[in-house]
């Protein structure tokens, strides 16, 4: 039996080789195809030669003098009036020998551990940035020193295939005419460090206030790891963690490389105040912080920002910018432990026209516009109405007002019963409590908010949130607009980000809620042109908002304590009691932020979605006799209003109709209605009166204009 599977194999190994010589040709043709290969391999090879040997003829080293050239990039209000410099050159160079040997050896376990074993240039890493480049994948440095080198000093910053060869060639001739020590001197000479310091002596002094000789084998391994990202790796700047993974990562190859013994790794050093200019003084600081940090998001490195000489234009209008500290002082009347934050952004487009993040920069790094993470409190209320308006529960829907357990009314006020529009209106946090619950905040998350119930959220993004109600429309926020370089040439052009976050239709109908009524009102009328804002209060007065916007410009403002106090240290203060101070900032930066610009109205309300019962409507909520005549035009309010200030529907409502919708809404309630005379939220239901937001239902029978319409207008212009 073995041996007759030994012949199938021998059988069938026979045909396999057959087959396979019967693809090979003859020997005759196999040497002329291995001939003629061999001509279009070498001839390939021979015109790679000439073109790589013409382009290295080409590439010239520009004379050394070119590493000391650097110049200063200015930042620009949108007006073109300058905001400051950044950039001025701040080296001082020293001799490789006057460098301590743990410094050098820092350095090489950081960026270039074989530098002086291996080629001046990384094959592998070489091949992966090019690769990278042509692909269009993401960038990839993978320079050694000698390269890096040669980028600062000579090229470009811009990673393109065509300066990643020009680096390659100028850095093979350089180590051709010069020696590692003379590279790695220059190298440490005039690499950035961050701070505005530009090598190894600058950056002692600017980190530690110390000569280079001094620093001690922890500090140089400091200034060694932040070369790889030194504004995000400066570890006063806040990114403590990733900083210390990068120094541990430099101090183990300290020691891996025997500049170090090994053992218990020493201390983390501590490092000075990051910034200490006085061209950081006031507000400048915050804003030159920002900007750089959306110019390093945009592409541009620190040797770009800092020694190119770019000529940025932001978004920042220099009036609202200079108003935002005059309206903070005035308003904290000289109380030093309330801090308050600001941001103003136009509604559109994301434009940043002002931001307020601290009395001075110098003493105060910590940015209240875009670091403070604070409770939003009921601020985040009309982001749980835009969500309960497109799941379809209209204004006139009746919600659940009675206290909740852990939920808080402002000045404790209590209801049953009552609209959604005044609910939002008089800030009834324990309907919006229950309406988040029944609906959630999935509009929150598309204007760049928390969607979790009592979230904590920053200034910058309050702002942009409240300018997406302006249309419906969110935009990214963004102080950058334009950059070019010293000869004018543009580098980028900034274009508005929008996305629809809410149907014109809900917003519209958010609008009319917070706009300010005389029955009600989330805020006094504050200018002298229809707006809408919101007031914020927090549990314990931890904090307070004013949030609001005109069709042009939105602003959200915050106060809280750096003590983390209550605002107002009594424990029955009323919530809305420490809401004026944000109030009064917020009318002081708009007013400037309007001056001059046309008077400009909201689109009328849509009225989107249905009356929904989530309560039983209280016996004030009676249907109203549908001949009853509305009220004409200019009578007061309050004598066309029932008690609970409903909206007047669009028509007059069908008796048989609305028992019919009343039955069928109550079959749908959380709370079935066994009592009441009527659907509050219906057509025809009680509130037989104004449009709060002052633009009127105009879709009724005839009706030209809503009773309540000239009440608010003249409120809004007075």
């Amino acid at each position: 039996m073995a041996g007759k599977r030994r012949r199938e194999r021998r059988r069938w190994a026979r045909t396999a080789m057959r087959g396979l010589g019967a693809l090979v040709p003859r020997k005759g043709r196999r040497l002329r195809y291995l001939r003629r290969a061999g001509y279009v391999l070498g001839g390939l090879v021979v015109i790679l030669g000439i073109c790589l040997w013409v382009v290295y003829t080409q590439v010239k080293v520009p004379p050394v003098s070119a590493a000391a050239r650097a110049e200063a990039s200015i930042l620009y209000y949108r007006d073109g009036t300058p905001i400051a410099q950044v950039g001025r050159l701040n080296r001082v160079a020293v001799p490789l020998r006057a460098i301590p040997a743990h410094l050098r050896g820092a350095v090489l376990a950081a960026e270039d551990r074989g530098f002086y074993q291996e080629p001046v240039v990384s094959p592998k890493g070489l091949t992966r940035a090019m690769w990278a480049a042509v692909s269009g994948g993401p960038r990839q440095g993978g320079s050694g020193i000698a390269q890096q080198y040669v980028k600062v000093a000579y090229l470009s910053p811009r990673q393109t295939l065509d300066r990643k060869v020009k680096e390659l060639f100028i850095a093979v001739k350089l180590n051709r005419s010069r020696s590692k020590d003379w590279i790695f001197e220059q190298y440490l000479n005039t690499v950035y460090f961050g701070r505005g310091a530009y090598g190894v002596q600058a950056a002692a002094q600017a980190y530690f206030h110390k000569d280079v000789g001094a620093l001690t084998p922890a500090e140089s391994a400091l200034l060694a790891g932040v070369i790889q990202a030194p504004s995000y790796l400066d570890p006063a700047l806040g990114h403590t963690a990733q900083t210390q993974s990068r120094w541990r990562y430099v101090i183990d190859g300290m020691m891996s490389t025997g500049v170090l013994p090994k053992g218990p790794r020493p201390a983390f050093p501590k490092v000075a105040p990051a910034h200490t200019d006085p061209l950081y003084g006031g507000q400048r600081g915050y804003l030159i912080e920002r900007i750089t940090a959306e110019l390093h998001r945009r592409g541009f490195d620190d040797d770009a920002i800092y020694r190119r000489g770019l000529r940025v234009t932001t978004t920042l209008d220099r009036a609202t910018q200079e108003e935002a500290p005059r309206a903070v002082a005035g308003a904290v009347h000289g109380d030093k432990d309330i801090e308050a934050g600001l941001a103003s952004v136009r509604p559109g487009t994301g434009e940043i026209l002002a931001e307020y993040g601290g009395r001075d920069y110098l003493k105060h790094q910590y940015d209240n516009a875009f670091l403070a993470d604070l409770p939003a409190g009921s601020s985040f209320d009309p982001f749980v109405l835009g969500t309960a308006l497109e799941h379809g529960i209209g204004l006139r829907s009746v919600v659940d007002g009675s206290p909740l357990k852990g939920v808080r009314n402002d000045n404790d006020a209590q209801a049953g019963a009552i609209s959604l529009l005044e609910a939002t209106g008089r800030s009834f946090n324990t309907a919006f409590a229950r309406l988040q619950a029944e609906t959630g905040a999935s509009a929150a998350g598309r204007v760049g908010l928390p969607t979790r119930p009592r979230p904590r959220v920053h200034v910058i993004d309050q702002a942009a949130a409240y300018a997406a109600l302006a249309d419906g429309r969110y935009a990214e926020p963004h102080f950058v607009a334009r950059v070019r370089d010293s000869s004018g040439k543009t580098l980028l052009t900034v274009r508005p980000r929008v996305r629809r976050a809410l149907s014109p239709g809900a917003a519209a109908d958010v609008t009319l809620a917070l706009r300010p009524s005389p029955k009600w009102s989330s805020g006094p009328g504050l200018l002298d042109r229809p707006m809408a804002g919101k007031i914020g209060t927090t549990e314990s007065n931890a904090a307070a908002w004013y949030c609001g916007y005109t069709p042009s410009v939105a602003t959200a403002v915050v106060t809280y304590r750096a003590s983390n106090r209550p605002l107002i240290n009594r424990g029955d203060a009323p919530l809305r009691e420490a809401a004026g101070t944000p109030t009064a900032i917020w009318k002081g930066v708009m007013t400037t932020a309007l001056a001059g610009r046309p008077f400009e109205d909201f689109p009328p309300p849509a009225w989107v979605g249905k009356a929904r019962l989530f309560a039983t409507p209280t016996p004030t909520l009676t249907t109203p006799n549908p001949s009853t005549p509305t009220s004409p035009a200019g009578t007061p309010p309050d004598a066309s209003q029932g008690k609970t200030g409903l909206p007047t529907p669009p028509s007059s409502p069908d008796p048989e109709g609305l028992r019919r919708k009343k039955d069928a809404l109550a079959s749908r309630s959380p709370k079935p209605v066994k009592g009441g005379s009527g659907d509050a939220g219906d057509e025809g239901d009680a509130g037989d009166g104004a449009d709060p937001g002052g633009s009127g239902d105009k879709r009724g029978s005839g009706k030209t204009d809503d009773t309540d319409d000239t009440g608010n207008e003249q409120e809004a212009t007075s």
